[in-house]
């Protein structure tokens, strides 16, 4: 805990500035990302090929098995609380955009970030180059904004790229035993990242 409190002070008071203020405060609003999300969407379902819709499947359920996970499970049963409801309160912690839930660990904005990166990474390898540096820089900016420790975001993301693999895997598999149904854009399990996964003898 001394040294979760070390780097969040470092990171939201020390290195504080107007710009990084206006950079993470703009990174950090989810809101913001909704509509380029969309589009990215539409143009791999309508563009994408069997790959595109392959990501997009993968993708949707990654983030209802992160999102569902941490907040009915992981956030209860640790139930720590985040910085902007800590208790006593921190008195030196600058906040920007509000607190958000009562509890903050793990992180699901990182988990979230790095679960996506692994499945973006995986189908599009050239993704990797700016796909984890991305997730890293917004992951941050929870910390810049006051609203996680830096151990909530570490969780986070070890979580969410677990997930990620897990989930990758398991449709590997199903695609090589032909446990999914040879429907539509299901019928090409060639499509999905090469894993080298043997079938069970």
């Amino acid at each position: 805990m001394p040294l979760d409190f070390a780097i969040l002070k470092f990171i939201n008071v020390t290195i504080a500035n107007p710009a990084l203020d206006f950079l993470f405060g703009y990174i950090g609003n989810f809101r913001l990302w909704a509509l380029p999300i969309a589009i990215i969407i539409f143009l791999l379902l309508w563009k994408g090929g069997p790959r595109g819709r392959w990501l997009v499947l993968l993708s949707v359920i990654t983030v209802l098995v992160v999102d569902g996970s941490i907040h009915y499970i992981w956030k209860r049963l640790f139930a720590r609380l985040r910085p902007c409801h800590a208790e006593p309160a921190i008195t030196w912690l600058r906040l920007f955009q509000g607190c958000g839930g009562k509890y903050g660990l793990p992180s699901s904005h990182a988990a979230n970030l790095f679960s996506q990166a692994v499945i973006i990474g995986a189908f599009y390898k050239s993704s990797r180059y700016y796909m984890y540096p991305l997730a890293i820089l917004i992951s941050l900016s929870r910390v810049y904004l006051g609203v996680h420790y830096p151990s909530d975001i570490l969780a986070g993301a070890f979580y969410g790229a677990m997930i990620g693999i897990l989930i990758l895997y398991i449709a590997k598999v199903a695609a090589a035993e032909k446990i999914i149904l040879e429907y539509s854009f299901l019928n090409k399990p060639d499509s999905l990242p090469q894993f080298n996964i043997d079938k069970p003898k």
